[in-house]
């Protein structure tokens, strides 16, 4: 509206203007979305449960978990994922781990896909890398980093899985080895 010259001016009229010129003058960033590649359920195998060393207990301390796990039911939504359908992922990580959850978690590991008719149809090399997970399961630690070869190369995983053998010893006695199933999503 323009300005009569006879009109009072308020004394927050050339701040809202200035505030107004900055917004229709500066372009506003679009938000960076995720985009779901993938999702599968995982669990460990009655042979292989996830197993850690030394024993996960009360306090914190350096652990390394060992897992094969099985990844199946997987679901694409993208043309990258489209042949992936299941998948055998071995990892290994380290971390500071302790009943209530893990810190600083590092490691390697290899995902061997498989598609609708059991063909191997591609391998992926994953870096488990989470600065912390919380919660009374050590063995997501396995479960969040990055694919940096391979299959789905670039995409971020993420999951968690609910611990499927007793637990409850693990501040008394320590816990070596735990079974559990759950979900992992790739994301680019």
């Amino acid at each position: 509206m323009p300005l009569h010259p006879l009109m009072p001016v308020h004394p927050l009229m050339p701040a809202a203007a200035a505030v107004v010129a900055a917004l229709t003058a500066t372009p506003v960033a679009a938000a960076t979305v995720q985009q779901t590649l993938l999702t599968c359920q995982v669990s460990t195998t009655s042979e292989r449960p996830i197993t850690f060393e030394p024993p996960v207990r009360l306090l914190p301390r350096n652990v390394t978990a060992r897992a094969t796990i099985v990844l199946t039911g997987c679901a694409s939504s993208a043309p990258s994922a489209a042949g992936l359908r299941s998948g055998v992922m071995t990892v290994h990580s380290t971390g500071r781990a302790s009943c209530a959850g893990v810190r600083d978690v590092r490691g390697k590991g290899t995902i061997t896909w498989y598609g609708a008719d059991g063909t191997q149809t591609g391998v992926s090399t994953v870096r488990p890398s989470v600065e912390q997970v919380s919660g009374y399961n050590p063995g997501d630690m396995l479960l969040g980093g990055r694919v940096t070869k391979g299959s789905l190369a670039g995409s971020s995983l993420a999951g968690t899985a609910t611990p499927t053998s007793n637990v409850n010893a693990c501040a008394t006695r320590g816990l070596g080895a735990v079974h559990g199933t759950g979900r992992i999503t790739f994301t680019s």
